[in-house]
């Protein structure tokens, strides 16, 4: 970077620091990526506010792949664009939190302010108590309602637990006759949710599906997703030039890199690299502060990023990240400790330790620690389906498939307490969920659903993700493992 006094560079080297900490893990609206998608839901959500329409749609995709930040964006640029706190009513609902109808409704009532409207009223059922909110919203010579969107996060949870399905049930029903204008997106990682809803509720839900998948891009050749986190890695770590208010030098305005014309190119109407000013008074930063930053030095530093973006080693480090996961927010993880480092002692991001961090976060220790914190039964399923793959030729199995072998070992050592079918299915489940086995990828989806949906869950097919070589690893350093199973899986298959 070019010469400054030591005191010019720490402050720079600090309001940088600041900077790319609040966009990497604050900005939780920028999104860039996957077109369609986000036009499909802006269209759904735009109907309902601006047209009074109501719609329903389920958003599927894996942990950390952006789907609520594509929600976010969407409503951040309906708000520019109408004034959506007057249209509208956004509600959002966590299945890990609204677990309970009395705390869904209390908590729908709080986000609608109408907390004084409701009072002490008493109400027979869940959808009296929703239909009273909804005349309280009611004005007007026609009665008209505002519009309202109902965000429901961790939707699998509003599907199954002690309580039934009241309130989709109650949601997808004003959709479905247009009682006031709504519009219902559920937001979940399980592919096989609508399984889990009740005939009630399929009825009256319009069944249509967002799939939001890292790779889904355009075909950009094999190195789709090496791509994709390299974009990501010049759009966290890259910095707008804009923030510097300082006339640049005539030598700089001649100079024509393509840091600059990319810094220009303009996504969902705000400057790429920027973060919206909602996040940053959100964070209590003044973007005045930034304009000590001279453009000159802006410029360097996002023409380092763009050095760092062509660098063999570091493509080689993120298709390995990409390889084992497809999580953002570890990658995000993995930029904020590398910002966090720098100062003006080490204006720099170094390559090499950037490279080290990434290696480490995908490293065989992670994953062998994640193998060690399975039950015994669990890692039993492991060792089943190690030798299932031996057998099948590595052809995926289903549970039935894998509890014949686990069956089959219990049955050859006594010593080996005999555990109930329900229980080795939930163990089962279990493995899913930490994604140590992943479901086949089944036909096109046009014409896979309605197939997959009469799969029972026993004779799914799913393939071990986790490799043989870090569950041997693991069986051999697994504190107290019955000696059997460290046979059963060092011994020929049977």
């Amino acid at each position: 970077m070019h010469d400054q006094n030591p005191t010019q560079s720490a402050l720079h080297m600090k309001l940088i620091r600041k900077y790319l900490k609040i966009k990497i893990m604050e900005d939780n609206i920028s999104y860039t990526g996957l077109k369609d998608d986000r036009e499909h839901v802006y269209d759904l959500i735009a109907r309902s506010v601006l047209l009074g329409e109501s719609h329903s749609a389920l958003i599927f995709g894996p942990r950390g792949c952006g789907k609520t930040t594509l929600l976010n964006s969407v409503l951040h640029q309906l708000s520019n664009e109408t004034d959506l706190a007057k249209d509208a009513h956004v509600i959002k609902l966590n299945g890990l939190i609204h677990h309970d109808d009395k705390v869904t409704l209390k908590s729908i009532t709080a986000q609608m302010k109408l907390e004084n409207a409701v009072g002490d009223k008493v109400f027979g059922s869940f959808a009296e108590s929703l239909s009273f909110l909804l005349s309280c919203l009611m004005s007007g010579a026609d009665r008209r309602c505002k519009a309202m969107v109902f965000i429901l996060e961790e939707f699998d949870m509003f599907c199954h637990g002690a309580h039934t399905q009241t309130l989709l049930y109650n949601l997808f029903n004003i959709t479905h006759t247009r009682q006031a204008p709504m519009c219902v997106l559920g937001i979940t990682n399980h592919m096989d949710v609508m399984e889990l809803l009740e005939k009630r509720v399929k009825s009256r839900f319009s069944h249509r599906h967002i799939f939001i998948f890292p790779n889904k891009t355009a075909a950009r050749g094999p190195e789709c997703p090496v791509t994709n986190y390299k974009e990501k890695l010049v759009q966290f770590l890259s910095m707008p030039l804009t923030l510097a208010k300082k006339e640049m030098s005539k030598k700089r305005k001649r100079r024509k890199s393509t840091v600059v014309m990319d810094e220009r190119m303009e996504v969902n109407g705000e400057i790429q690299f920027a973060i919206p000013d909602v996040i940053l008074t959100k964070c209590r930063t003044d973007k005045k502060q930034f304009q000590d930053l001279e453009p000159g030095f802006l410029e360097d530093w996002n023409a380092h990023i763009q050095s760092l973006a062509k660098d063999q080693k570091i493509l080689d480090s993120l298709e390995k990240l990409c390889y084992y996961n497809h999580n953002e927010q570890i990658f995000k993880d993995i930029l904020f400790q590398t910002v966090s480092k720098l100062s003006s002692n080490k204006p720099y991001i170094d390559a090499v330790e950037l490279c080290n961090a990434i290696d480490s976060a995908v490293s065989s220790e992670h994953r062998v620690k994640l193998l060690h914190s399975l039950s015994i039964l669990e890692l039993s399923l492991v060792v089943a389906m190690v030798h299932g793959k031996t057998i099948f030729d590595g052809q995926p199995m289903n549970f039935e498939m894998v509890l014949h072998r686990y069956t089959k070992f219990a049955t050859a050592n006594s010593s080996n307490q005999t555990v109930p079918r329900p229980v080795v299915l939930k163990a089962f489940e279990h493995l899913e969920q930490l994604h140590i086995i992943n479901p086949t990828k089944s036909a096109p989806l046009s014409s896979g659903d309605a197939c997959s949906s009469r799969v029972q869950k026993e004779y799914k097919l799913y393939e071990l993700s986790a490799p043989v070589e870090d569950v041997k690893q693991a069986i051999a350093s697994y504190r107290a493992l019955p000696t059997e199973i460290s046979h059963w899986f060092n011994n020929s298959i049977e």
